[in-house]
């Protein structure tokens, strides 16, 4: 077929740029209806995860826990800074699954009474995780240095950290 749709070409003398895009016309055709054929066969055989939202009002099928810190102010650059200089990175170094579901937010400005308040967002909490920051903080720092920073972490605290979990 390939051979008369040349000869084909010649007969009607067509010139070099016609031919070449004519066939690159028929060969890009060939390609899109094999790759589309492919991809609609891995669709339809995968599962939809429509199914699943659909089935369900809620956000995700796993957990988010949200600890919200009410910092003094004068405390809230010593606080944001330590938890992205040394909190954080210790989680890092100690599991990486904690670290990469945990997000640290800093707020825009102050509160009404004067305090700031930052948040950790755990999105997936995982239950079977440590989280407690004093125990992350002893295996990365040892147990003097660990509760050097974890004093300086409290002193910085308004009013008491509330914890919240969401499904």
């Amino acid at each position: 077929m390939g051979a008369y749709l040349f000869h084909y070409f010649k007969m009607i003398k067509m010139n070099k740029l016609t031919h070449i895009l004519i066939i690159s016309l028929f060969i890009n055709g060939c390609v899109s209806l094999s790759v589309g054929s492919k991809l609609s066969k891995r669709v339809i055989d995968t599962p939809s995860s429509t199914n699943q939202a659909d089935s369900s009002v809620y956000a995700s099928q796993s957990t988010t826990m949200m600890a919200i810190n009410h910092i003094l102010p004068a405390k809230s650059a010593a606080f944001e800074m330590m938890n992205k200089t040394i909190i954080l990175p210790a989680f890092k170094r100690n599991d990486i699954d904690v670290y990469n579901s945990l997000q640290f937010l800093a707020p825009e400005g102050e509160n009404e009474d004067g305090t700031f308040t930052f948040v950790y967002v755990a999105n997936p909490y995982l239950e079977d995780k440590n989280y407690d920051i004093l125990d992350v903080l002893v295996a990365e720092y040892g147990r003097s240095r660990a509760e050097e920073y974890f004093d300086i972490w409290l002193s910085c605290f308004a009013y008491e950290q509330e914890v919240m979990s969401f499904r």
